[in-house]
């Protein structure tokens, strides 16, 4: 007994031992202050209430709720969750049980000469019932190694989800956006339509009174014609975005799309500030920097695997059950047979196999690194460019108003005029054609800030927090 626990002190003291790199996150050097003007506020987590409409929120939410991007990202995080409970079994025991009847022959004519043994039956029925164990030490922490890699897979798959849900709702909110624009510029196209018909219809007036020129009625009438084919393109744009919409949410069409035909509402408005949080948060915060990370960490695990292949690998195994040639026999002190021991397997050549392993092991992770690099890269451009645009969309979004708001008193003074008798048809319905094209830069431009804003919560990484961490 004392012979057998020296003998395992030392496969005890192999045990705490592990090979290859422990995983740290990579030093990155980046400025402490955001380049574009930028409050430090918190980001928001459910930006797209910022926007204040209702309907855009509950559009969002069935996303949410509903959308196959999430439910895959989801199936892919059981499996990874799976994949980790399986690598941790890894590290424990294996204990099956076993039942064995059977009914054999010796030959007498074999290595055993029992024909010629008084009493022996060379025929015999047998019976074995028992548990098998075996346990392979983690001498050299390959099996810690494989539950550190499926650990970080596993959150590689929570990070993607997050991810997609960063994706889906800018995409939603950003579609919605296309689809109160598109609505907007139909009533647009309706105005000018209209406009352009009563333009080329007193163009011709006056050029078969001999007061215009044929010129100028070829032009109107020109003008009638693609204020027509702009409606026609307007309808659909109302319709494609319908239908976008209902792709996102995971709705079958017909269940979303008339209930949306059937709503109006302008164009959400954008809030005149965004909070971008402390600079150094994307880190943290956006979910495609810490993927890359976990992909690292996964790939810093591997080459511990497989730098272990390099040593042996140590199995205890132990049998123990009972055994008789009838059920009567089986259950007495006799039957018992057990079995305890060990080996050991060493691959000594294996023509450069395993250093091979190892090697493609460091590339990957080397990548991985590169990966990560990229991603932080990736992730601070996009935040200083988006926030870049979303000042440039909100002095846009002033000039057009501006414009709006002239046009809109000409066409007031022009129609007072019309009144009066002092201007013609044509001056008004040329004052309404203005009014129509300025209201439609007007509706263009608070869509350009509204798709600016939510760009730039997507590259600030805002919609996952408030779920939580533990989802």
């Amino acid at each position: 007994m004392r012979f057998r626990l020296l003998l395992s002190l030392p496969l005890l003291a192999l045990a705490a031992c592990k090979v290859g790199p422990d995983y740290q996150r990579p030093h990155s050097a980046m400025a402490d202050d955001w380049l574009e003007p930028a409050s430090t506020a918190p980001v928001s987590a459910d930006w797209w209430r910022q926007f204040g409409d209702p309907q855009l929120t509950a559009l969002v939410e069935r996303a949410l709720a509903s959308s196959p991007d999430i439910r895959q990202a989801k199936a892919r995080i059981a499996e990874a969750r799976a994949m980790r409970e399986a690598a941790q079994g890894g590290q424990m025991p294996l204990v099956t049980m076993t039942r064995d009847t059977s009914f054999n022959r010796i030959s007498e004519n074999g290595q055993f000469p029992v024909s010629k043994i008084p009493g022996f039956d060379p025929e015999f029925p047998l019976i074995d019932s028992g548990f098998d164990a075996s346990w392979e030490v983690d001498t050299w922490g390959r099996a810690s190694r494989e539950v550190e890699r499926a650990r970080a897979m596993e959150q590689v798959a929570e990070w993607a989800r997050r991810d997609a849900v960063v994706s889906l709702t800018a995409e939603v909110a950003r579609t919605y956006v296309d689809f109160r624009l598109a609505q907007e510029q139909l009533a647009t196209a309706r105005t000018e339509q209209d406009a352009a018909a009563k333009l080329a219809e007193l163009a011709d007036m006056r050029a078969r009174a001999g007061e215009g020129s044929r010129l100028e009625a070829e032009q109107a009438t020109a003008q009638r014609e693609a204020s027509s084919a702009a409606l026609a393109q307007a309808e659909a744009d109302v319709a494609a975005a319908a239908y976008r919409l209902a792709a996102l949410v995971g709705t079958p069409p017909e269940q979303l799309v008339p209930d949306l035909l059937a709503s109006s509402g302008p164009v959400p408005t954008a809030p005149d500030s965004i909070a971008s949080g402390i600079r150094s948060d994307l880190l943290e915060r956006r979910p495609d920097i810490r993927r890359a990370e976990m992909e690292l960490a996964a790939a810093t695990a591997g080459i511990g695997v497989a730098k272990a292949d390099l040593y042996p690998r140590f199995t205890l195994q132990g049998s123990i059950g009972l055994q008789a040639q009838s059920l009567d026999d089986l259950v007495t002190g006799e039957s018992l047979r057990y079995l305890a021991g060990g080996f050991f397997r060493w691959p000594l050549f294996n023509f450069g196999r395993v250093r091979a392993q190892i090697r493609a092991a460091d590339a990957k992770a080397d990548g991985a690194a590169a990966s990560y690099e990229a991603a932080i890269v990736k992730a601070l451009s996009e935040s200083e460019g988006a926030a870049n645009r979303f000042a440039a969309s909100a002095r846009s979004g002033t000039n057009a108003a501006s414009s709006l708001e002239r046009e809109d008193r000409a066409f007031t003074l022009a129609r007072l005029l019309f009144d009066k008798g002092e201007t013609n048809r044509l001056q008004l319905e040329q004052a309404r054609l203005r009014l129509a094209q300025s209201q439609r830069q007007d509706a263009q431009a608070r869509a350009g800030k509204a798709g600016a804003a939510i760009a730039l919560y997507k590259a600030l990484g805002g919609a996952w927090q408030g779920e939580g961490e533990g989802k």
